[in-house]
Formats: C-alpha cells, structure tokens, sequence
C-alpha cells in the first residue's frame, strides 16, 4: 500500500503554514518529485542554460532534502540547451586556449568543419545539452554535499510493465541512498510511437507524462509540475478574461482551454492536465506551476496557494 504523508522535521518547522485546505497534502508530502519545464532549465534570449535560475532550483530541492524529505528530479531542457550552445558556437580555434607550444596549423584546416550545414538536429541537440545539464546538476549539487544520479529513459522503457519496474528500481534504490535522482527522456533516441504492453493509461511522449507514471509507480506523495505559466487557466494565459483554476478536478476539467507548449519544450498545457490527472488518480498530489518565481518549490511545499491544485484521489 501507499506510505503515510510523515511531515518532516527540519528546516521547514518555522516556516510551513498552517494548511487545513486541500493542499495540505502537498505540505506533508515525504517523497516529493519535482519536474523542470524547458522554459525554465532555459533562457529565452537564446543564450544557453538559465544559470541563476537554475542555481535557484536546485538550492530549494537541497533545502527539501535537508528537511527529510526524498527527492526526485525530472528535467527537461536537454534538446532546448544544446541547440542554443550549438546555436552560439564560434569557428575552431577562436574561443581555445593558446598552448605553450601551439602546432602548425594543418593543410586546409579551416574546411575541417562546415559551419554551413544545415541547423542541428533535435537528437544532436541532446546530447551536447545532457552532458551540460549533467554536470551543472552535478556540480550544483555537490555544493550543498548532495550526490545525484543521472536517469536517462527511453518511451519503450516506461510503456512496457518489465523495463519500467527495472528504471523504478533503479531510482528508489538510488533515493534510499541519499542521491537524487535526474531523471530525462533520452532524445538522442529517435521519436518512434511505442504502443507498449497496455499497462500505462495515457499518451507518453515528454517528460510530463514520464513525470506522472513513475510518480504513480514509485509512490510519491506530491509531484510538482514546473513550467512558465502560473497554472491552469480557463482560457489563453495571455487573455484578461482568463482566471487561474486553483483547484483542478474532474468537475471544471472541461472548461479549461489549453494552448500549445512552450518555446523550449514539447509539452503544453494539455500535456500537463493529462499527466496530473492521471497521477492524482493514484494517490499523488499535483500543483502545476510557475518555476520562474523567486522561489515555487519552497512556497509550494510551504502550502502557499499559488498554482494550480490537482488533488489526489
């Protein structure tokens, strides 16, 4: 069965409002996953990796971590990071140190690369930007004596009973140590639609819905879907009319209007509903919200009441 919601002690007794609403679960939650939206790993100017913002992130999930609970990381951001350093490349040799003792150049060295090609693909853009979100994560974490653990995942591998078991022993083995999982799609794969083995009852095809399904198999208590809007609205973000939907059931589910994804990423708003549901649906508390504010992670856990709400079932 479903582990008991234990509040942690720690760095959050002074701070953790008093909840008796709906979202109380949220602040008692003992095995928190967390999930980055490309939009917010990202910088819109196209410059690379939102290092500040980023930096931010990781410090509330180490401040999650100190106060006794488990954490899991889901992020997106790899294809959207690598086109924007592949993007801003320069010629070879212009951005290299000098060695002490530099070679001649060789015969026609400058037509070894054709900086002329056509744009990068997406699965080339993967793996430049998983090996440098890699190791910011590590980096950023070692900071505050947290250890993490990479977790790459193909679709196959969650729609399928067999595989997926193998990838959700792997994180809770990793979790019981003390290290965080970072767990992403693997998009140097290419994009095949996956039937599965029918054990998965949504459409799996980013991180939201990868998110959802292990949040569900590895008994989360809370799941926090992170992107650049404040929440679920009933109409376009963007439109005076519309208002933030606070609470998400299955009662104004339809109401809602949902747009396409981001700039960054593949997911939209639609993606993020589904997937919330769908783990509400087993237990899992869900607030999709803004991760560009100041601080969501924190507020969010504190019981603050920002975002939208997906109760669990």
């Amino acid at each position: 069965g479903k582990r008991s919601c234990v509040p942690p002690t720690g760095y959050f007794t002074a701070t953790m409002s008093v909840n008796g609403g709906v979202r109380r679960a949220v602040s008692e939650a003992k095995r928190v996953m967390v999930k980055l939206g490309s939009a917010v790993v990202t910088r819109s100017s196209g410059s690379g990796i939102a290092l500040g913002r980023t930096a931010n992130v990781i410090e509330q999930l180490c401040h999650l971590q100190a106060s006794g609970r488990e954490v899991i990381l889901v992020s997106s951001g790899a294809v959207a990071a690598g086109r924007q350093l592949l993007h801003s490349r320069r010629k070879m040799g212009d951005d290299l140190p000098i060695p002490s003792r530099p070679l001649p150049p060789i015969k026609n060295a400058s037509d070894l690369i054709d900086y002329s090609l056509p744009t990068p693909t997406s699965r080339e853009c993967a793996s430049v930007g998983q090996s440098a979100l890699m190791s910011l994560y590590d980096a950023m974490f070692r900071l505050y004596g947290i250890q993490c653990g990479q977790v790459l995942i193909s679709i196959s591998g969650i729609l399928n009973r067999s595989p997926r078991e193998d990838i959700c022993s792997t994180i809770s083995s990793l979790v019981e140590k003390g290290i965080v999982p970072v767990i992403n799609e693997n998009d140097t794969l290419s994009q095949v639609l996956h039937d599965g083995d029918g054990s998965i009852g949504i459409p799996v095809k980013d991180n939201d819905a990868i998110a959802s399904v292990l949040a569900r198999d590895l008994e989360c208590d809370a799941l926090l879907l992170l992107s650049n809007v404040d929440g679920v609205f009933t109409g376009d973000p963007k439109s005076a009319e519309s208002q933030l939907i606070s609470h998400l059931h299955k009662g104004n589910f339809e109401s809602c209007i949902f747009e396409g994804s981001s700039n960054a990423g593949r997911g939209g708003m639609g993606s993020k509903v589904r997937s919330a549901m769908y783990a509400a649906e087993a237990g899992v508390s869900v607030v999709i919200g803004n991760g560009l504010l100041h601080r969501p992670i924190l507020d969010i856990i504190e019981g603050k009441e920002i975002g939208t709400f997906v109760e669990a079932r």
